[in-house]
């Protein structure tokens, strides 16, 4: 092979590398959301972990025939005083005309549309960390029905302040 073969097929070589190498060297952008919360040193009422704004699962027993409840921890604190909460609205499941009712339960304390102290003055100052509970009511007849069921609870917390 002469030395012009020899160059013009090398050349021909790194111009098809080079172009193989510009067809896979395409930019791919990524967006990545991010989020911080940087709560006050008076008050708060966080989710611990990540959990919210995920559906929760509220797991089907096939042998009991139960729902599993969701119970998740908040760090809660209020230095001026005790911590109210309430629902926004009554709570339950739904899947189409089918419903099931839900108990929403935070440091123990039953919630309603009515504010009620969740956290008192003593336990909210230093600041805690107590569980939100979710618990599905069992039917008192019968069991649930069948269906694909979905809710949203609305929670609202208020600071307290102590004279």
């Amino acid at each position: 092979m002469t030395f012009l073969k020899k160059t013009t097929l090398a050349s021909m070589a790194f111009a098809t590398v080079l172009a193989s190498v510009q067809a896979v060297a395409n930019p791919t952008p990524h967006t990545i959301q991010l989020q911080a919360i940087v709560p006050t040193s008076t008050f708060h009422v966080l989710p611990e972990g990540d959990w919210i704004g995920f559906p929760q699962v509220m797991r089907y027993n096939l042998i009991t025939k139960d729902l599993s409840p969701v119970v998740k921890q908040f760090n809660v604190k209020n230095t001026l005083g005790a911590i109210d909460a309430k629902l926004v609205n009554d709570v339950q499941l739904v899947a189409g005309s089918n419903s099931i009712p839900l108990t929403v339960k935070f440091n123990g304390v039953a919630l309603t549309t009515t504010a009620q102290t969740v956290v008192t003055a003593p336990e909210a100052s230093p600041g805690r960390l107590v569980s939100l509970e979710i618990i599905p009511v069992k039917p008192s007849t019968g069991d649930y029905i069948a269906g694909d069921y979905a809710a949203s609870v609305h929670l609202m917390f208020d600071a307290v302040v102590t004279p």
